[in-house]
């Protein structure tokens, strides 16, 4: 499944249209210029001028500034590009700091290019962000407090909670500072309904083990995390030794990777670790034998936090699994 992009312009889905894959994403101001006619006291002129008010809106575009993870994939499946962009390294060596699914997926709808770098995520260039004149910042709670001090000297700044396990609250806390709330409900609902479907369909719950580089350490991954949290929804299940929720990662060590046994297994070691799948261990896994271990990409799986990364895991499980 890919979940549509939302177009400047398009009517509200909850308005005269059936709900269909193209139509069922439409902006907020739709309702907002109803209310107004409605409100009207029946001067065509009146009423020829709100109109063409409310369509002067439409076509502005809001200059927001994004700090943090899941903030641009998010803006960009509702249908606004940032003016500007705090980046981390992406795993495929980006400069740019934008990973290759999001070019994949947004790269032919929107110029990803003319978004301004605004610095690291966590040591953004205030000044720079300044000189771009947003309206809005978005950054998240874990930002240093002297830093969101600064930035809300320059216009409002909404913060999203962070961290990979929240990002289904945080696409609505940042759908809701945009004004595209019901937007962004309709798309979760469908990657949900997406994800329940095809366990029904599968009819099993299939074992699936998480893994990735970082430095030189291998990190489990577990359910409080972006794909953690996808493998759930798709009504798969963990290994024991991955069962664990009081972190979204656990350190494995070399010695244990037999915990990795399951019936698929998703890794990745890119920009970190040496590989394990020329070690014996490795090698000697059930599930490697069989043929259902799996290298995945990095920045969607493991490093993002957004409904657009979990579309891509889940769409991952389904070309692996199957049914």
């Amino acid at each position: 499944m890919k979940l549509p992009i939302l177009q400047a312009g398009d009517q509200p889905w909850f308005m005269s249209r059936p709900v269909t894959r193209r139509t069922f994403l439409g902006g907020t101001v739709g309702v907002a210029a109803l209310t107004l006619l409605a409100a009207c006291s029946g001067d065509d002129e009146d009423a020829d001028d709100s109109a063409a008010s409310s369509a002067d809106s439409e076509a502005q575009t809001t200059r927001i500034v994004a700090l943090n993870t899941g903030h641009l994939d998010h803006l960009l499946l509702l249908g606004i590009v940032p003016v500007g962009l705090g980046v981390a390294k992406s795993a495929n060596g980006d400069p740019s700091g934008i990973p290759d699914y999001i070019y994949d997926r947004f790269g032919d709808v929107y110029d990803l290019a003319a978004i301004e770098q605004v610095g690291l995520r966590a040591e953004p260039d205030v000044e720079k962000i300044a000189t771009l004149e947003p309206d809005l910042i978005l950054s998240n709670d874990r930002a240093d407090e002297a830093l969101l001090t600064q930035l809300r000297g320059i216009t409002t700044v909404v913060t999203t909670n962070g961290g990979s396990e929240q990002w289904k609250e945080d696409l609505g806390i940042l759908a809701d500072a945009v004004g595209r709330r019901e937007e962004a409900d309709a798309l979760l609902t469908a990657y949900e309904k997406d994800a329940s479907d095809w366990a029904e369909e599968r009819g099993n719950d299939a074992v699936v083990s998480l893994v990735r580089g970082r430095n030189d350490e291998y990190i489990l991954t577990g359910p409080s995390s972006l794909s953690g949290s996808v493998v759930e929804d798709a009504g798969l299940t963990r290994p024991e030794g991955q069962q664990f929720t009081d972190t979204a990662n656990h350190d494995l060590s070399v010695e244990n990777t037999d915990q990795l046994d399951a019936d698929y297994l998703f890794y990745s070691f890119d920009g970190g670790a040496d590989s394990l799948t020329d070690s014996a261990s490795w090698r000697n896994l059930e599930v490697v034998k069989a043929g259902n271990a799996y290298a995945v990409d990095m920045d969607a799986w493991f490093l993002n936090a957004s409904l657009v990364a979990a579309q891509y895991v889940l769409d991952d499980l389904k070309d692996r699994i199957g049914e």
